[in-house]
């Protein structure tokens, strides 16, 4: 079960969460490699796992760290590069950081939030109230996506390779058609209400 952070972590204000995260990311960015982004990935995946954070959001973030680093080291050496197989675990250690920083600020500071702080630091107010929007419907995407997935499970779309690979492009294509219908309806809709959008 997913729980919510604790309330005096709800309570702080989103530019010293912002702060915070954007410290820990120079911190493994800027430390000793590849020992330091290691070590604040594992800092900030272990606080989010404290903190509420869905266990499986963050392995799946270790996960594709781990994918990228390894396809990265498996490059370098296929090539003889004097990096090697090093400079693969780098780049997951660094990705993995990140992917752990960006993920437990996501979760102690809802998009809403955000873009209110933001607006409070002057950020231009377009750019925040698509922030909020792309926030707002990736999740409507994402359910979307899940739906016709698992119709086309139930329809047999994922028996074999081929017909797996087929069935992935057209769920792809139907998100497209989705979002680009949703952008349209969105934009109208501002339109209409005077916030600008289409001329």
């Amino acid at each position: 079960m997913v729980r919510e952070p604790p309330l005096w972590v709800r309570v702080l204000d989103a530019r010293l969460t912002l702060g915070f995260a954007l410290a820990l990311l120079a911190v493994g960015l800027g430390g000793p490699l590849p020992w330091t982004p290691l070590a604040v990935a594992l800092s900030a995946g272990a606080l989010g796992l404290a903190w509420g954070r869905a266990p499986a959001r963050v392995v799946r973030g270790f996960g594709a760290a781990l994918v990228a680093g390894g396809l990265a080291a498996a490059l370098h050496v296929a090539l003889g590069t004097r990096a090697g197989a090093e400079a693969g675990f780098v780049l997951g250690a660094r990705m993995a950081a990140g992917v752990a920083v960006f993920g437990l600020f996501s979760h102690l500071t809802p998009p809403w939030v955000f873009a209110r702080a933001l607006r409070g630091l002057g950020v231009p107010e377009v750019f925040t109230e698509l922030l909020a929007l792309s926030a707002r419907y990736a999740r409507v995407f994402e359910g979307a996506a899940r739906t016709a997935r698992e119709a086309q499970l139930v329809r047999g779309g994922y028996g074999g390779m081929r017909r797996a690979l087929g069935s992935m492009g057209a769920l792809a294509g139907l998100t497209l058609v989705r979002a680009f219908d949703q952008a349209c309806a969105t934009a109208e809709a501002r339109a209409a209400r005077g916030l600008g959008g289409r001329p």
